[in-house]
Formats: structure tokens, sequence, C-alpha cells
């Protein structure tokens, strides 16, 4: 499928080709579905879309999974400890060294 574009500044257009056995079989089921092939097409792509990013953008847990989620979000936080205190630190100082290098790196390359 490609996506073509019109002079007269429209919306995108959407390009298919399919058999001619698919095709009738989808003007069919436009029909039966009193819309025009374009807005079953259009529709039916869109419903699958959502589905699509719904499936994979969601995260689904159990009952039991979220109430124990929203149990541990609720509670008073905790002091870091040292060793995380200092590994965010060593983290740090490691990502200031990497954009230090770098920088020297593409200033090295400039001509």
């Amino acid at each position: 499928m490609k996506t073509q574009t019109n002079e007269a500044g429209k919306d995108p257009r959407l390009v298919a080709r399919v058999d001619k056995q698919t095709q009738q079989f989808i003007a069919q089921a436009a029909e039966l579905s009193g819309m025009t092939m374009s807005q079953f097409l259009i529709d039916s792509a869109r419903s699958k879309a959502e589905e699509v990013v719904d499936r994979v953008t969601r995260i689904q847990v159990s009952i039991e999974t979220g109430n124990r989620m929203l149990e541990i979000l609720d509670r008073k936080p905790r002091k870091p400890s040292s060793k995380l205190m200092q590994d965010a630190l060593d983290y740090k100082e490691s990502i200031n060294d990497t954009a230090t290098t770098d920088e020297a790196d593409a200033d090295s390359e400039t001509p």
C-alpha cells in the first residue's frame, strides 16, 4: 500500500492493489454494510489499526497484580541507600565523561 498526495492540498490517498476476487468480496461486504468501498476500507483499516496499537502499547495485568502495584505506589518512599546514591553519582559522571568525549571527537572532526 502506498500513500499519494494531491496538488490541491486535500487529504492523502491510500492506494492498494488486490486481485479481482478480493476486490469483489470487499465491494460486496461494503454494499451489505451500506457503505461505499472507500468508507468500508477506511473503517476496517482504522479498527484493525486501533486493535494493533492497543494490543502492543497497553500493559495488561490481573486485578491482584494491579492492586499490588497501587499498594507499592502508595507507600511512603524510603531514603535511598548510600550504595544507590553512589551508583547514581557514578552513572552521572560516566554520562558527563561520554558527552565530553563526544564533543571533543566532534570538534576534532571539524575542518
